[in-house]
This record gives structure tokens, sequence and C-alpha cells, in this order.
């Protein structure tokens, strides 16, 4: 049976099954379906000297934090997984309840169940990397790659183990887990109907609920962050990358050209990288080679994690960066300070246009541009900038 047929039978069922009762979710697995479950990622927040960006803008937060919540693992047994997400469903029909993008969606309609009688069967263990947004470079690097790592030292010990994967991503994916020292050939691409296994090795994404810190501990990042940092190319070293959306489908920053020739007044080299011209090794020597890096927030920009040392200037559109809802502009901030940078948020408080699509002010990005460069180099040397 083809995926699109596969798929509508499957939208069709749980549209039907959502109408006739509600679905039921826990956040406990049932005794028979719960082989071994262990302590992840204990609560807590990290704080960051933000001192350069006060000093910068006028501001008094000269701290900035981030929190997370508790997480555990678990290994499953007999699970039904449905949908390109892997949604995780025990015998008794009920969805495991503990991932926060799952917690958050309330539409039990849009969460596809599994059919039994059109289910896959897998053998396992697999550990579970399939999910909602996964199709983002920036999120399988912020959100999934961080999962694996409760079960990495398992995964090299155990050679039937293999890594699960939504549908179509397997090629892409397949060079952040080269990293990892992952092969090819022990990652497989999930269903958009039904898969049953026999054991699955599960951890939810390990940020903080309702988009409050959009990180998980550090220690989550910086293990990914040891994987894929690259080692700088002094002789590819320009001062300044500035990372591109205009080959993104939406979210684009209008006026980019413009705001990257406002930099080269200022900076002198500046080279705007489109990350999809550039393999991923490139891309992540590049941020490990450039002094400066800039750009709006999106996955272009997610690889600001791999450098040490730099300038970042990170500009968002999102209307309002207050206590309690942290955006993805100051998650992308954190980023840069914890790779060691000094980094600068520009928030622009309008919104954007019917496609995401927006534009900053110029005069004000090379006035906040200018003056970050000349702190920097006060603060590092010369031979350092």
């Amino acid at each position: 049976m083809n995926s699109q047929l596969t798929r509508k039978i499957h939208d069709w069922y749980s549209g039907f099954a959502s109408a006739v009762s509600p679905l039921k979710r826990t956040e406990t697995p049932p005794p028979e379906a719960l082989i071994e479950s262990w302590q992840i990622q204990a609560a807590g927040e990290h704080v960051f000297d933000n001192k350069f960006e006060a000093e910068i803008l006028g501001t008094d937060e000269t701290t900035t934090r981030y929190w997370w919540s508790d997480a555990y693992a678990y290994r499953l047994r007999n699970v039904r997984l449905g949908g390109g997400a892997g949604q995780v469903f025990f015998a008794n029909g009920e969805l495991f309840n503990v991932d926060p993008l799952t917690r958050r969606e309330k539409k039990d309609r849009v969460l596809r169940r599994p059919i039994s009688a059109m289910a896959q069967k897998v053998k396992g263990p697999l550990i579970h990397l399939c999910g909602p947004n996964s199709e983002n470079h920036g999120h399988f690097i912020l959100d999934y790659l961080p999962k694996l790592m409760p079960f990495l030292e398992r995964f090299r010990a155990e050679p039937r183990a293999r890594i699960l994967v939504s549908p179509g991503r397997k090629k892409w994916q397949c060079r952040y887990l080269a990293r990892f020292g992952i092969p090819e050939d022990r990652v497989i691409e999930g269903v958009y109907g039904t898969l049953e296994v026999d054991e699955l090795w599960y951890s939810p994404i390990l940020h903080a609920e309702d988009g409050v810190a959009k990180l998980s501990a550090p220690e989550n990042h910086l293990a990914v962050r040891d994987a894929l940092a690259a080692r700088p190319d002094p002789n590819d070293a320009p001062v300044c990358i500035f990372a591109s959306r205009l080959d993104a489908p939406n979210k684009k920053l209008i006026n980019e050209e413009r705001l990257a020739d406002r930099a080269r007044q200022i900076l002198g080299d500046v080279r705007v990288i489109k990350l999809s011209e550039h393999s991923l090794a490139d891309q992540l020597r590049l941020f490990a080679s450039a002094t400066v890096i800039v750009g709006a927030v999106g996955q272009n920009l997610t690889e600001v994690f791999c450098a040490s040392g730099k300038l970042v200037l990170v500009m968002t559109v999102e209307e309002q960066i207050v206590p309690g809802r942290r955006s993805w502009g100051r998650a992308y901030h954190n980023l840069a300070l914890l790779g060691g940078n000094k980094a600068v948020l520009l928030n622009r408080d309008t919104p954007w246009d019917s496609e995401r699509n927006w534009c900053f002010n110029e005069d004000r990005f090379a006035d906040v541009l200018e003056r970050s460069w000349q702190l920097f180099r006060k603060e590092n040397p010369p031979h350092h900038a």
C-alpha cells in the first residue's frame, strides 16, 4: 500500500476514533510495557553572564538564564508507533504523553493513531529519534540529537540496536549521526502508518514544557557540540559570515542583502552564506573560522553553538522577550553564550507579513554592530579578533 493511501486511512481512523471517544493519555507506562526507566535530566537552570549585551543595548539585564524539567528515559516492550512522528501507544490504546510537543497538541484527531491490522513489525531495540519538526535541521540538532545522548553508550554496546527516524529524512540526518560514529546501515525510517516494535528506547524531547526554555541541560548540547564541532581553517577565515535565510521557505529577512552591505562598511570582509549551497562539513568549518557571526533566528544559525570566542548578533522578529516565556531568539542567544561567545540579541517589536517574512532596521543594525565590534576588539586583543 502506498504511503499516501496509508496516511489517508490513518487520518480518517484517527478522526473517527476521536469523535467516538477521547484519546486516553498516560505519563506512566503500564507494568507489562516497561522494561526499565531511569532519570536522565534533573530540573535546573543555567545562568549566563550577559554584561556584553547589556552594555551594548543599554539594559540592566546583566544575566540571562534558562531552565529545564526533570526527564526520564525508558526501555519499552511491544509498543505501537503512530504516523511519521512515531507517537508511542501502548497495547491498551493509551498514548504515552511525556513529550512536551505531544502534551502541547490538544487536538486528538491530529495525533495519528495506530491500526494493528495495518502494522509493520520491526525488531528492536530501536532508539526513537523521530517526531514533530524533525524535518528541520535546527530542530533536529537542538531537540532530537540531545535525545540520543542517554542511549549512545548502550547503542554502541548493542550491535542489534538501530535508530528510528521519521520517513524521508534518513539521508540528511545520517550526515549528523555519522559525526557520532553511527553508520547508515544502523538507521531506519519509520512509516506514515503503524509500526509495531518489540523493544523501544525512548526519551522525550528534553527542553522545558510550553516553549519556556527551548533548550535542555547544557551537558546535552555540549555533547552534541563536541561531536559536530570542526577545526577553524586559517586559510579560509572570513571576518564575518552572514547566515542567510533567503533560501528558506519562509521567515526570510527581506532586506538581508542591504544589511550585509552595511556590515561590509564596518567589517570589510563579510560573506553571505546560504547553507543549501554548502556541505555540513563546510558549514561547521565556516562557523568555526569566522570572527563575527550574524543572522536571523532559524536553522541557518543553529551551528553557532559549535563556534567559540566569536561576536554573534542574533536578529529575531518575535514580539516580546520577557521572563517566563523566553523566545527562540533568546534560546539562540543562550546557545551562543554556551559556546563562550559574546552575543547580542536584536529584537524587532513589529510583526512579520503573511508569509512570516520581515525586515530589520538597517540604521539600528549598523549602529549595534559597530559598537559591538568596537567593544569586542577592546575585550579581545587584535591577534584573537
